[in-house]
């Protein structure tokens, strides 16, 4: 049985419309602040259509999707696994890895030098774990 699809409806007018048989002026994602018991993360695509009827702009949900969401998967984990490891880091290395900026990560490590207690100092690019 195919799924039930919410029609968008201009409020000015009444028209409503599928969301997918009118082009949409602009598309964003809309994620979910906290995954569900099964660990799965709902995303919604949003988006703002012109209505055909009057021309006035309405904004709606285009679909959702679920996603399946990993803490290994975050950044923030990454960071922190890296850290604990006791091993001397290569930051290019790993802002390659994670996807952040050199930069960035030597402003992020010294936070978490100061907060999780870990200890170590930033030289160069390189990170060095007191032993």
């Amino acid at each position: 049985m195919p799924k039930k699809v919410k029609l968008i409806k201009c409020k000015k007018c009444g028209e409503s419309w599928i969301p997918t048989d009118v082009p949409t002026k602009k598309e964003w994602p809309k994620v979910a602040p906290m995954p569900s018991a099964d660990g799965s993360v709902t995303i919604t695509v949003m988006a703002t259509w012109d209505c055909p009827k009057c021309g006035k702009s309405v904004m709606g949900a285009k679909g959702k999707t679920k996603g399946e969401f990993k803490e290994e998967d975050t950044k923030k984990y990454k960071i922190e696994h890296a850290l604990n490891t006791g091993e001397k880091l290569d930051l290019e290395e790993l802002s390659k890895d994670i996807g952040v900026k050199v930069d960035s990560l030597k402003k992020i490590i010294p936070m978490y030098i100061k907060k999780e207690g870990i200890k170590g100092k930033i030289d160069g690019n390189y990170f060095f774990p007191d032993k």
